[in-house]
């Protein structure tokens, strides 16, 4: 699902939550000049960056059959992944994950929950200049 306004920015949200991907696409709807696309499969959501370029790609970690990592690995393998703005979403307290998600070639990690600000603030932050 997408909505196209003649976009400035491209975004990919992969989570397994329905509710989540769901608000942030329709947060992103209500802004201006945002193309939003949305998946609840991470294999999906792994095809889509193969495929095609987005700004920015918001990635939860744990889903349950295809996980942020069965994302990230395949992308790091290809060496692709610094070519892409991946900021990882995750519940996670645990430093060693912390760490480990840090160093994958991820952009960032973002801590869940989140508030709309904080969407708001990732996006101009990865908002290219045309």
């Amino acid at each position: 699902m997408s909505v196209y306004r003649g976009s400035d920015v491209r975004i990919l949200v992969i989570d397994d939550n329905e509710e989540i991907t769901e608000a942030i696409h329709f947060f992103c709807e209500s802004m201006k000049d945002i193309e939003c696309y949305m998946t609840n499969d991470g294999r999906e959501g792994l095809e889509k960056i193969k495929r095609e370029k987005f700004d920015l790609v918001m990635l939860d970690l744990a889903m349950p059959e295809f996980s942020g990592y069965d994302v990230i690995r395949p992308l790091r393998q290809d060496g692709v992944l610094e070519l892409n703005n991946i900021v990882v979403f995750t519940a996670s307290s645990d430093v060693e994950t912390l760490k480990e998600i840090g160093n994958s070639g991820v952009r960032e990690v973002f801590k869940k929950p989140f508030s709309l600000d904080e969407i708001t603030d990732l996006i101009k932050k990865y908002r290219p200049v045309r």
